[in-house]
C-alpha cells in the first residue's frame, strides 16, 4: 500500500514538472534551457470602444495621445507590442502628425514607435526613432505614410470597433523582451472630418468612396 502511494506521488510530481515546463515554453521564458526562442509580437485589443471624433462645425479635428515605455508589456520573446491609442472617422483627411519625445526610451539596443490601422501596421506613420540620444524637440510631420485619405477611406473597409478606423501604436525594440525603464512620447494626429459636401457617416464594416 505504501509503495503504491509513493509511486502515485512520483507520477503526479512528474506530471507537474511537465506541465510547468510546457507553460514556460508557451511564455517564452524557458529559452535558455531549451535553445533559442523565435522573436514574437503582441497586440493588445481592448474590449472598450473609442468613438471617432466627428463634429458638425467646419473646423480641424485632432486626436492627442501619449505612448509610455510600459504601456504595452513585452514578454520574454517579444520584440514588439501594439495597442490601440485612438480612432478616426471614415474618410478623415489626415493633415499632419506632430510628435515629441518627452523622455527617450532606453531598452538594450534600439526603440521605435509606429502608427497604423491594425496591430504592427505602419501605414499611418513609419517607425519613429525614440531611442536614447534622440532629440526631444517637437517634430511637425506633413509627409507621413497615411496623409490624406490613403488609409482612412476611399473604398477601404471600416475596421474600428465603433466605426471608422482604430489607430494602434507599435513599440519595437532591438532585443527580445527588453522593455527599458523609461520613455514617453506625445503624438497629435490632425485631420479634417468628413462633414462637408457629399461626405456621410459610414457604418462599421462598410465601405464608401472618397469625399
Amino acid at each position: 500500500m505504501k509503495q503504491t502511494l509513493l509511486a502515485k506521488l512520483r507520477e503526479l510530481a512528474a506530471l507537474s514538472r511537465t506541465a510547468a515546463l510546457a507553460a514556460l515554453v508557451a511564455l517564452g521564458i524557458a529559452g535558455m534551457s531549451l535553445g533559442p526562442v523565435a522573436a514574437t509580437v503582441l497586440t493588445l485589443t481592448p474590449n472598450n470602444s473609442l468613438a471617432p471624433r466627428y463634429y458638425p462645425e467646419q473646423l480641424t479635428h485632432y486626436v492627442r495621445f501619449a505612448v509610455d515605455f510600459n504601456d504595452c508589456p513585452l514578454r520574454a520573446a517579444d520584440t514588439a507590442c501594439s495597442f490601440r491609442v485612438a480612432s478616426l472617422p471614415y474618410n478623415a483627411f489626415l493633415v499632419s502628425i506632430s510628435k515629441q519625445i518627452i523622455t527617450t526610451f532606453n531598452p538594450t539596443t534600439s526603440a521605435t514607435i509606429a502608427l497604423g490601422t491594425s496591430g504592427q501596421a505602419t501605414n499611418v506613420m513609419a517607425a519613429f526613432n525614440v531611442f536614447t540620444g534622440q532629440a526631444t524637440t517637437a517634430v511637425f510631420d506633413t509627409a507621413f505614410a497615411g496623409a490624406g485619405e490613403l488609409v482612412t477611406g476611399s473604398g477601404a473597409t471600416a475596421t474600428g470597433m465603433n466605426g471608422g478606423f482604430d489607430i494602434y501604436a507599435t513599440y519595437t525594440v532591438g532585443a527580445a523582451g527588453s522593455q527599458g525603464t523609461q520613455g514617453r512620447a506625445i503624438f497629435i494626429i490632425q485631420y479634417i472630418a468628413p462633414n462637408d459636401g457629399d461626405c456621410t457617416l459610414v457604418p462599421t464594416g462598410s465601405t464608401a468612396t472618397s469625399c
